[in-house]
């Protein structure tokens, strides 16, 4: 059987050193632009460092995935390391078109067999999906098994999220349903999800962050009851780890029969819904 690896892009929060004790996962870093210089994600600038300037900045930066070339020399390194199989999943292309890029530059690959999988979602979900198809290709996994599970994870896979202003995605051209809630940026906590293209759509409009955070914990409420099998649940946000932990706490205590992580999104994300985001994600556990 064929060496498989999993590649992956870095707002899956996969640093270099956990996909290094995976064994068989590299992760390429996004670039975030700030005032001219560009640093690369989780390489170049620590999550405190990007927010602590974003917080000062007059113009939001911008984010660039990896060139096709970069991405072409990946898996020629991965060819000429004895992987003939990869895996290279990656943020939804419901908001960048990079997913589909790949799918083009690599039609006609010849040195390895590659799968380019859009994961439909994007941060730790995303990593969740990843560490599950190293898993899979570390047990022997043939490549058929793989994409079939990988595929039963991603349709058990919802998501909500609160910010504290629409700002930064109506400024980044990342919110779809923009115009909508335009006059209402302010003195509102809005919710987000992403809709059935995979794209983030803000669905209501709540006045604390209190009563959207319940407002999202009821959606996972409902989810964890009607579940046919076990969850596992993300709660990540921006810049506010502190309380992402004491959320985590109190969802363990109500959700016995579910898993639970926290984190914090990165740069390359977090340049789109600002700080103070509260984010839940869950999908089937492996």
């Amino acid at each position: 059987m064929g060496k498989i690896a999993i590649v992956t892009d870095s707002t899956s929060a996969i640093s270099q050193t956990e996909a290094a004790n995976l064994g068989n996962v590299f992760v390429v870093p996004i670039t975030v632009n700030i005032n001219g210089q560009s640093y690369r994600e989780g390489i170049d600038i620590t999550n405190d460092e990007f927010y602590s300037t974003l917080a000062t900045l007059k113009k939001l930066p911008t984010t660039a995935p990896p060139t096709p070339q970069e991405m072409i020399d990946q898996y020629d390194k991965l060819g000429a390391d004895g992987y003939d199989e990869i895996f290279s999943i990656h943020l939804t292309s419901g908001i960048t078109g990079f997913v589909n890029n790949l799918k083009i530059i690599t039609k006609d690959y010849q040195k390895a067999t590659i799968h380019v999988y859009d994961s439909h979602v994007t941060v730790q979900a995303l990593g969740y999906m990843v560490k599950y198809a190293s898993k899979m290709a570390n047990d022997g996994l043939s490549g058929s098994e793989i994409l079939d599970n990988l595929n039963k994870m991603r349709d058990s896979l919802d998501e909500y999220f609160v910010v504290n202003d629409l700002k930064n995605l109506v400024v980044g051209g990342r919110l779809t349903n923009a115009a909508a809630f335009a006059g209402s940026l302010l003195k509102i906590k809005p919710v987000l999800t992403l809709n059935d293209k995979y794209s983030i759509e803000a669905i209501d409009k709540i006045r604390t962050l209190k009563k959207a955070r319940s407002y999202i914990e009821d959606k996972f409420r409902t989810a964890y009851e009607q579940s046919k099998f076990p969850l596992h649940v993300l709660l990540t946000g921006t810049n506010n780890q502190e309380a992402i932990d004491e959320w985590k706490d109190e969802m363990v205590s109500k959700y016995p029969n579910a898993t639970f992580e926290s984190g914090q999104i990165g740069p390359v994300v977090g340049t789109h819904i600002g700080s103070d985001a509260f984010v839940i994600l869950w999908l089937k556990q492996f």
